[in-house]
């Protein structure tokens, strides 16, 4: 359940770990998504903000934005990527 639509301290745990156990297969796939610098993304189901902060870096004149359902997961996402959050 906490893979889902992680919740309270288990779901904070599961997001932690989500971001650093799919980090290699995220940047295999990062590799075949031609982003150009100023792209418009948006990463529906954002989970942690893991995949969003590595879109970050090759958009940097883009917006890149993240959606999830998990409060837990948002949370997550804003602090991971707290510079882009408070630059707007």
């Amino acid at each position: 359940e906490n893979t889902r639509k992680p919740t309270g301290f288990g779901g904070r745990l599961m997001v932690a770990m989500m971001n650093i156990g799919h980090r290699a297969l995220a940047d295999w796939g990062l590799r075949f998504l031609p982003l150009a610098e100023n792209a418009d993304v948006l990463d529906c189901g954002c989970g942690g903000g893991a995949n969003l902060r590595l879109m970050l870096k090759k958009c940097p004149t883009g917006k890149v934005c993240g959606i999830d359902y998990s409060p837990v997961s948002v949370e997550k996402s804003r602090k991971l990527n707290q510079t882009a959050v408070s630059a707007g």
